[in-house]
């Protein structure tokens, strides 16, 4: 009876090994369509949820997110907070909008598979994008202004069709 149970047990640990194989080739196979979106910067973040400085979340609406399309970089995206400076007239939607073509785009790995994108638009009340991408494409953005609270944003990543 030891023989037998030692065999079950090796079969087990063989059979283990090999299912932890396939799914790590799986999760590679997912990961280069997304790689190679990033690589490209022709890709959409697309917004779920919402969270302010104080905490507050709020799930969204669809059609809210960024966009990035090789050297154009475009954000509809609701924003939650507290605002330091007004325009006159007020802003009737308040968000974050914005179509650029001048900013910089720096892409960095992660140790667990994932990517780290700092984005930095000139010219505009927004100072910083940052993206924190899993390898199976889900992203939170948090985004830093001269003149609002920091606001953060939970969703994934899609091509740049945001499909």
């Amino acid at each position: 009876m030891p023989f037998l149970t030692s065999r079950i047990l090796l079969l087990t640990f063989i059979s283990l090994i090999s299912l932890n194989a396939e799914s790590q080739s799986e999760a590679d196979q997912k990961k280069q369509p997304l790689k190679s979106l990033i690589e490209s910067k022709k890709f959409a973040f697309i917004a779920l949820s919402a969270t302010s400085k104080k905490g507050k979340t709020v799930q969204l609406s669809p059609g809210y997110g960024l966009k990035i399309d090789g050297d154009n970089l475009q954000a509809d995206l609701p924003y939650y907070g507290r605002a330091y400076t007004t325009t006159y007239p007020p802003d009737k939607n308040g968000g974050i909008q914005f179509n650029s073509s001048d900013f910089s785009y720096q892409a960095d790995t992660t140790k667990k598979s994932g990517w780290e994108i700092t984005l930095k638009p000139k010219g505009l009340p927004v100072s910083a994008i940052y993206l924190s991408i899993s390898s199976n494409g889900f992203c939170s953005v948090r985004i830093n202004s001269s003149d609002r609270d920091p606001i953060s944003y939970y969703g994934t990543i899609a091509d740049n069709t945001g499909q």
